[in-house]
């Protein structure tokens, strides 16, 4: 299975460089957005952004919202683009997908912050505990031993956050869900948003006892698509 996975086209900003990687990315079995398709809740940069996707991908098209997609008009997001361009978006949700003769789950949503920044704190108070709450969702999604990718637009860990400030880091993800991540154990965990992030980390649950250094624990690995970071759509034979 060929899952092509990109976030934080933001729009117009990245669109001309995102159209020509369209042009050579091949046949995919599902594409995944990881959020900030548009910038600053242009709902018309969205749109276009999707366009250029169907013109050159006709897989089945799953996205999670991102900051840049205001709450508030996310509803209007579904009900101009959802059937427009056959796209199916994941709100704290769980959806199963087959191709070639395997399945896969994705548990898709904004993700979490460990501390709503400060315009959010000023203007929309309500997001802590929403923030707090989706910690609890997100487990809950996650429970299972089959094949799962956790897609966030939020990173689910500080792990990928390379160049971004210490102090800023609660603001920019959640360390908090790093414990579900492990528990849990997705196959695989895609996210967006950290622009100045590195690509890729592997988490692995801590040591509890001596003997436990000598076995290295089961990793999770864990991918940053922001397209600032990886200047690409990315890749990932499942």
């Amino acid at each position: 299975m060929r899952i092509a996975a990109v976030g934080d086209i933001h729009g117009h900003e990245h669109l001309e460089a995102f159209r020509a990687d369209l042009e050579r990315l091949g046949d995919v079995d599902l594409m995944l957005l990881a959020g900030d398709t548009t910038d600053r809740n242009d709902i018309e940069a969205f749109g276009e952004a999707l366009e250029e996707i169907r013109r050159h991908v006709d897989a089945p098209l799953w996205a999670v919202f991102g900051n840049n997609e205001y709450e508030h008009d996310r509803p209007a997001y579904v009900a101009r683009y959802a059937a427009r361009y056959a796209v199916r978006f994941l709100q704290d949700e769980s959806a199963g997908f087959e191709a070639r003769g395997r399945h896969v789950r994705i548990i898709g949503s904004l993700g979490s912050l460990d501390r709503p920044t400060y315009w959010q704190r000023k203007n929309l108070p309500h997001l802590e505990a929403d923030y707090r709450r989706r910690i609890e969702t997100l487990d809950h999604l996650a429970a299972g031993d089959d094949a799962r990718i956790l897609l966030t637009h939020y990173p689910p860990t500080y792990a990928t956050m390379g160049k971004e400030k210490e102090a800023w880091r609660p603001e920019l993800g959640c360390k908090a869900l790093e414990p579900v991540v492990l528990r849990r154990r997705p196959t695989l965990v895609i996210h967006g948003h950290i622009h100045k992030g590195i690509p890729f980390a592997e988490l692995r649950a801590p040591r509890q006892t001596l003997d436990a250094f000598a076995e290295p624990g089961p990793l999770v690995p864990v991918h940053n698509v922001a397209y600032p970071v990886r200047k690409a759509i990315s890749v990932f034979d499942f």
